[in-house]
Parts: structure tokens; C-alpha cells; sequence
């Protein structure tokens, strides 16, 4: 354990742990040949003796020295000691965190705020030129000094253009209140989604608290996604509200093009003072190269390597489709990990999805991008084809036998849409869809895949849709009706859809009642029951890695945690021919558990 008064490299004198991060701990040290206060970081305990974390340090220690900006502290030194493994010395700060402020006094005015953007953005952009992406910007990460200044701390999980990936595959890294929307569907960071994290720091601060918040970190990554912020309070300037409203926009594309363009609206802002309730923000050219940007993230949310949970894209085979997916764990101290799971994924989200009439929602002639009947047919990759132009015979939209809802002549009412449709396979002929109800007074709700429809009772929020064939691709609407008329379907936008492919059908039945207990404070013991009759073993997962045991199994310790962790899992089974689904089935749902501090 690193104790004050432990002397590193017979140089640098720890005096004080004044702060810890995702990776290491920050303590105020002396250097004893020069004479100066410094600030050293070292790995937190267990980590020196692991050669990804070692790795992951030593490129924040590269990436800080090629950013020479007075937004980003400044690097002096690296090295090891037996005491504390690798080590960064750094120049010693005066001051605190913006997290630190924001817990004593709530929010800030939007001239400190804008101050504090304007700031950010420039160092922010001094990284950004240097091919770097920060992917971790919160409060916690922005010191604030005694005159005023902003320094962009903890490049721990930063990414630069030109190295190669520190985390396991397919995971991501952040903090789920504050990562980007693209992020959290898995894809690339760039400059864009550090602006976006900027944004959300701009609106805590206006606002005094976050735009989204939810149970888990995969609710709250996926917020991000598909709901709009609250707005924020009146007494913030409309050129303020602007400029971060802009900043939070849900398409990269549609952000400030770079910091410096963000940083130089902000300061606009700040000259025309508090009077300033009709400005608005000059539109800004976006260069290509924003969108085409291929700066890589940085912290534990699993894109899942083959095996994990499945994702439909065009290129995989059908047999493979049923184990795609992306998870979350949080581990460690400060460090949000979101992870998104895709087993069911909304293709083409508008950047505005507004409610629209029934003359625009799916009927006649609207098909799902599926295809009649659940047909197995090639899937898009995510974003990149729009899934109305996939195949599909069009014709009139029909109904089951069963159905009561108005018919597609029968006029929209203010009964609200329902929201947050997701779709999750959960055998081979079934897929699993859940929604949120947001109506009231609704006589219940018909979901169709564009080529059938069946109809729920009211207040109804998880429907089966059973009868598919193994390995179908199948998109899904839902909407809300009573005697009076329907909603708006959800999604909103005619060529926009929920889908997921039915599982193959070839492994074992899925494990159930997965349960997370802490039974010490390296330890969680996992608990299911099996069945399965003719498993090999089963496959637990906490979205970063995967541990395997035998047939018959119903409990797994999971331990080498460190005090104080949060992890969440799934669990499947598998034989020599297949695999089941996890456990729990639906994308969103995992299995949590926090080891103790003590």
C-alpha cells in the first residue's frame, strides 16, 4: 500500500493522495532534486502487474506530453518504482474539481458557465488537433484553478489517432451520464463526441443536474440516444441555451465542427453579457472531416467479440446472428463504464423524431423493412443502409384476425405515443418487444412488423411475438388506441423501425433466475438454474470478459475484484453445436451487484 513520505526513484517524495481516477490515484509530491511541488499518479493498487493498464498509462503519459496547451496540465516525467509500479509526474495544480464545485454550490451562472466552456473547448481542440480524443469529459476531469483558469485533467482513457487499442474488443469506455450517443451505439469516438460531453457538462452546470438519468448505466447511455434533454431553466440566455443545445445535438454532424469554434461562440456569448436573451449563435460551417473522423474510445463497454450477444449486420451469417450484443460494467473507483447492449437495435433514429399523423405512420403500401411474414433476408449494418430501402413486397397493411384497433382511416387524437420500443430475441421463434406507455386512457396498443399486426390490452408494456423462423429478421412499430382514434406510432419517422433477428434455434435451452450476491469484497457469487438438458457448460459474462464452467453448474464465484466494485452480468449455455440466449434476455437487463468497501 502507497503510504505518505514513500520516496519514488529516490526523486519524487509522496506527501498527500489528493484525488483518484478511473486507473490510478493522484498524490501532491515533492521533488527533491528540483525543489518543486509536483503532482504523481500512480496505478491504482493490483493494476501495475496488469500490461494493459500499464500500457493504457504509459500512452496517457505519451498522448499529455504531445498537447503543449495551458488547458492541459503539463507532463514532467515517467517512470517505474518497486513501490508503486509506473508512475506520472506532472505540474501541481492549485485548486478543485468542477465536480467538486458543482457539489457545493449546486449550478453556475451562465457567464461562468460559458467561461468554463470557452476554456474547455480550446484545450479540448489543442488535443483534438494532435489526433487526440479525451472520451471521458465530466465535471471530475476539468480543474479549476484559484484565477479562474480550466485545465482538461486525466487522459487516462483517451485515444490517439495513431495507437493501437489498450481495451478489450468491441468494449467502450466512459461515463455513462456524459458519453455521446454514438458512443453509446457502439461506434467510434471523435472530436464531435467530446463537444457533445461538453455540452452535458455546460447543461449540469446550468441546469444543476444532469439531462438524463436512469437505474443502470446502459438506461442512461441509451437516454442519450433516444430523449431529449428537459430544457433548461428560463433564466438561462437564449444565446447560451443555443449554444449548448447545439453542442448536445444527437447527430455528430449537427454539433460545433470543432472546440475552437464552440470555445470562440462562448466567449460571443460572454461579450454580449446578460442581455443577451435574443442572440443566437452564428451558423457554423461543419467540414467533412468531422463525420469522417475515425478517432477511436476508450473505456469498459463491450462491443462484444464473437460469442458475446448479437448485433445484425449484413455481413454476418445467419448462424451467427443470434450472438452479437454490447454490455456494461462499471469497475472502479470514479470510472463509469456504460455498456449498450444491440441484440435489438433502432435503425436511422432522426435527429428529431417528431410524433406525426396517421397519414405518415405505416399503412398502406408502408411495409416493414423485414419483409412480409418475418422473412429471413440480408440485415444493414447500423447506420449505414436505410432499412426501408431492404426488399420488401409492399401492399396494404393487414391485420390479424384478432385485431380491434381503428382502422388506418380512423383520425389521430392527442392519445400520446408510446416510446422506447426495443426488441430482443429470446428464442428462435420468438422476439421480445417492450415499450414505454405514455398514454392515458388507451384502450390498448397494436404493434405490426409492416406486414401483420396483433393487438394488446392497455397498459400493456412487454408483448411475445412468436411463430418466426429461426434466424428472422423482423422490425416492429407500436402505437397506442381507444374508441376515439390512435396515436402516432412509435417510431415516429416512416422509414424507421425496431428489429432484431430470431435466435438459431441450434443451442441449448437458456439458463433462468440469474441472481448477483457480494460475498466479500473481492468476490460475487453468481446463481441461475440450469434448463438445459444437454449443455456443456455455461458462459457468465460481465461485458469486458468471460469466464466458462462445466455442465450441471448453477453457481460461479467471480472474484480478483477490488473493494468497492460494480459489475453486472449475464449468463448462457452452450453445447458443441450452439448457444442459448443470455440471461436475462432483454438488451438493457443485466444482473448487478457492488462488492463492499470494507
Amino acid at each position: 500500500m502507497v503510504r505518505a513520505g514513500t520516496v519514488l526513484a529516490e526523486r519524487y517524495r509522496l506527501e498527500q493522495r489528493v484525488g483518484s481516477g478511473g486507473m490510478g490515484e493522484v498524490w501532491r509530491a515533492v521533488d527533491l532534486v528540483l525543489g518543486r511541488t509536483v503532482a504523481v499518479k500512480c496505478l491504482l493498487g493490483g493494476l501495475p502487474d496488469e500490461p494493459v493498464f500499464v500500457d493504457r498509462f504509459r500512452a496517457e503519459a505519451r498522448i499529455m506530453a504531445t498537447i503543449s496547451h495551458p488547458g492541459v496540465v503539463e507532463v514532467h516525467d515517467f517512470g517505474a518504482d518497486p513501490a508503486v509500479g509506473v508512475y506520472l509526474v506532472m505540474k501541481y495544480i492549485e485548486g478543485e474539481s468542477l465536480a467538486q464545485t458543482l457539489a457545493r454550490v449546486g449550478r453556475l451562472s451562465p457567464e461562468a458557465t460559458m467561461r468554463l466552456v470557452a476554456s474547455a473547448a480550446e484545450a479540448l481542440h489543442a488535443a483534438h488537433e494532435k489526433g487526440v480524443t479525451h472520451r471521458d469529459v465530466k465535471p471530475g476531469n476539468l480543474l479549476l484553478r484559484p484565477d479562474g483558469g480550466v485545465l482538461v485533467t486525466d487522459f487516462g482513457i483517451a485515444r490517439s489517432a495513431g495507437a493501437s487499442a489498450q481495451t478489450a474488443t468491441g468494449s467502450l469506455v466512459g461515463t455513462a451520464g456524459y458519453i455521446a450517443p454514438e458512443r453509446a451505439l457502439g461506434r467510434p469516438a471523435t472530436p464531435a463526441s467530446d463537444v457533445y460531453a461538453l455540452g452535458i457538462v455546460a447543461y449540469r452546470c446550468l441546469a444543476g443536474r444532469l439531462p438524463f438519468a436512469g437505474d443502470s448505466v446502459v438506461e442512461i447511455a441509451m437516454r442519450h440516444v433516444h430523449d431529449e434533454p428537459p430544457p433548461l431553466p428560463p433564466d438561462v440566455p437564449a444565446g447560451v441555451r443555443a449554444i449548448v443545445e447545439r453542442a448536445m445535438a444527437k447527430d455528430p454532424a449537427m454539433r460545433w465542427p470543432s472546440g475552437a469554434v464552440l470555445a470562440d461562440q462562448a466567449r460571443r456569448a460572454l461579450a454580449q453579457g446578460p442581455h443577451q436573451h435574443q442572440h443566437r449563435p452564428a451558423a457554423a460551417v461543419i467540414p467533412p472531416e468531422v463525420a469522417s473522423a475515425t478517432t477511436r474510445p476508450q473505456a469498459v463497454v463491450p462491443v462484444p467479440p464473437p460469442g458475446s450477444m448479437p448485433v445484425p449486420t449484413r455481413s454476418q451469417p445467419a448462424r451467427d446472428r443470434h450472438r452479437g450484443g454490447r454490455l456494461l460494467a462499471v469497475v472502479g473507483a470514479g470510472l463509469a463504464v456504460a455498456a449498450v447492449a444491440a441484440v435489438g437495435i433502432l435503425l436511422n433514429l432522426p435527429a428529431d423524431a417528431q410524433p406525426q399523423s396517421l397519414a405518415a405512420s405505416p399503412g398502406a403500401g408502408t411495409p416493414s423493412p423485414a419483409g412480409a411474414g418475418g422473412a429471413v433476408i440480408p440485415v444493414a449494418s447500423v447506420g449505414a443502409t436505410n432499412p426501408a430501402a431492404s426488399p420488401s413486397p409492399a401492399g396494404a397493411l393487414p391485420s390479424s384476425a384478432a385485431t380491434t384497433s381503428p382502422k388506418a382511416s380512423a383520425p389521430t387524437t392527442a392519445l400520446a405515443a408510446p416510446g422506447n420500443l426495443t426488441a430482443t430475441p429470446i428464442s428462435a421463434g420468438t422476439i421480445r418487444l417492450r415499450w414505454k406507455d405514455r398514454s392515458v386512457g388507451e384502450s390498448g396498443f397494436t404493434v405490426i412488423d409492416g406486414s401483420t399486426s396483433r393487438d394488446v390490452g392497455p397498459d400493456t408494456t412487454t408483448y411475445d411475438w412468436t411463430g418466426l423462423a429461426p434466424s428472422s429478421y423482423s422490425c416492429f412499430k407500436v402505437r397506442a388506441f381507444n374508441s376515439s382514434g390512435v396515436s402516432a406510432y412509435y417510431p415516429a419517422a416512416q422509414e424507421t423501425w425496431v428489429c432484431a433477428i430470431s435466435l438459431s434455434g441450434a443451442g441449448p435451452a437458456a439458463p433462468g433466475n440469474l441472481t448477483a450476491t457480494a460475498i466479500g469484497t473481492s468476490t460475487i457469487r453468481l446463481q441461475w438454474s440450469d434448463n438445459s438438458s444437454d449443455e456443456d457448460g455455461f458462459t457468465i459474462t460481465n461485458g469486458n470478459t468471460s469466464r466458462n464452467t462445466g455442465a450441471g453448474t448453477t453457481a460461479y464465484a467471480w472474484d480478483g475484484l477490488a473493494p468497492g466494485t460494480y459489475m453486472c452480468f449475464k449468463v448462457r449455455a452452450f453445447h458443441s453445436t450452439g448457444v442459448s440466449a443470455y440471461e436475462p434476455a432483454a438488451q438493457s437487463t443485466w444482473v448487478c451487484a457492488t462488492t463492499p468497501t470494507a
